[in-house]
């Protein structure tokens, strides 16, 4: 991980390891220049003068004193208002860990301190720092990944599209994010390997307080690049969330995200049918089989019975295989579905399986792999025909459907 030359980090800890651990970690970043204070966060009044000029704050905070959190949220809200602020807890419980993330610290990173965490939560730090001195940017753009039936692969689509589209974006303020929406069955955070514990379920316990910056302080962070809301941990009904709290939701991404994907539940209800018509185009992701050709072909039914055929609609076919499926061939499944078929997703279980086991991107397991080429293939295209590219070509066979 590379940042800045010249990024100023102050940290308050309390023992000299965590003290070293950070100083290892911004070695590794060529360029932060840290400044390592070993004591209690109240034992240093935040108005003196080694926070001068800081660019990010780590602080090594105690949940349980009253005093601590009184002084936290006193230097996030009042004293340091535009400095991004990491806090670090030991034993930090999921309680503890929402307490932190509503004072306002853009992440908390748990003990013991793991250099990795503590080199993504600066990163995303600056980042964070860099919208907000940004001013106003272009509205993101939202990819809505629906489901043609379970089981089809989309969770894992929409992360390794994630992951490659925040590559091509790198060294910029604005990247992607993906919001996993699926209330009941979400994966997202677990195929990327990022814990849970904060997400989605708070905005659902307090969406009057959605803005950007309770939006950051949710954000899980990818070593790739990219951000993910998590989904609850607990299964919850679906009328958990209306549609006016996904609508804020979309809308403060946008404000932050240059691309935005959300993963849907495989359900119809009104909040995922706010969310697609949000879309700047919807990937409708399935399978070469009896029954997933015929839930996509409904699927494309729900989208113009809702009226929803001003947005463009890609169908990819997952896990693609030459030569397989004799009962159910491409050229079959696209009269079955009076449409054709815009990507094909090339199928390599094993390989896919181990980046989702390791929650990494499939280039870091097997570079330049037929299943990672079409995926790009696909966000190559997403991102011309968004950016106000040429648009792919129009698939044959959409009798009925045509755009």
């Amino acid at each position: 991980m590379a940042l800045g030359q010249g990024l100023n980090v102050v940290a308050i800890v309390r023992s000299a390891e965590l003290g070293r651990a950070l100083n290892e970690t911004c070695a590794d970043m060529n360029g932060p220049k840290v400044e390592v204070h070993v004591g209690k966060l109240n034992d240093v009044r935040p108005d003196v003068e080694i926070f001068s000029g800081v660019d990010v704050l780590l602080l090594d905070v105690d949940p349980g004193s009253s005093e601590e959190i009184a002084t936290l949220s006193a230097i996030v809200s009042e004293r340091f208002p535009d400095t991004p602020v990491v806090a670090t807890a030991a034993n930090a419980s999921l309680h503890d860990v929402r307490q932190l993330m509503r004072l306002g610290v853009v992440d908390v990173v748990p003990q013991p301190v793991m250099p990795s965490d503590l080199g993504t939560a600066i990163d995303y730090a600056v980042r964070s720092r860099a919208k907000s001195d940004g001013g106003e940017s272009e509205r993101g753009r939202i990819v809505s990944v629906l489901k043609a039936g379970g089981g089809v692969g989309a969770t894992t689509l929409a992360v390794q599209a994630g992951y490659l589209m925040a590559h091509r974006f790198k060294g910029e303020d604005r990247k992607v994010c993906l919001l996993d929406l699926d209330l009941q069955f979400g994966n997202a955070s677990l195929y990327m390997d990022i814990d849970n514990r904060v997400g989605l379920s708070d905005i659902i316990e307090t969406p009057e307080r959605m803005d950007s910056s309770l939006l950051q302080s949710l954000m899980g962070h990818h070593e790739s690049g990219l951000d993910i809301l998590a989904a609850p941990r607990d299964v919850l009904p679906l009328d958990s969330v209306d549609s006016g709290t996904v609508d804020n939701c979309l809308k403060v991404a946008t404000e932050l995200y240059r691309y935005v994907l959300v993963d849907l539940p495989g359900v119809w209800c009104e909040w995922s049918l706010q969310a697609l018509r949000k879309s700047d185009m919807i990937l409708l992701v399935t399978e070469l089989s009896v029954p997933h050709v015929r839930r996509t072909r409904r699927q494309l039914e729900q989208l113009v019975s809702h009226g929803l055929v001003d947005i463009p609609v890609k169908v990819v076919v997952n896990r693609f295989e030459k030569g397989w499926g004799k009962s159910v061939s491409a050229k079959e499944a696209a009269k079955a579905m009076s449409r054709g078929i815009d990507y094909f997703v090339t199928s390599d279980y094993k390989l896919v399986s181990d980046a989702i086991n390791q929650g990494v991107p499939l280039s870091k397991i097997v570079r330049r792999s037929k299943v990672e080429k079409s995926i790009a293939e696909l966000v190559d295209g997403t991102i011309k025909e968004l950016s106000g590219g040429e648009a792919r070509s129009e698939p044959r066979l959409r009798i009925g459907f045509g755009r």
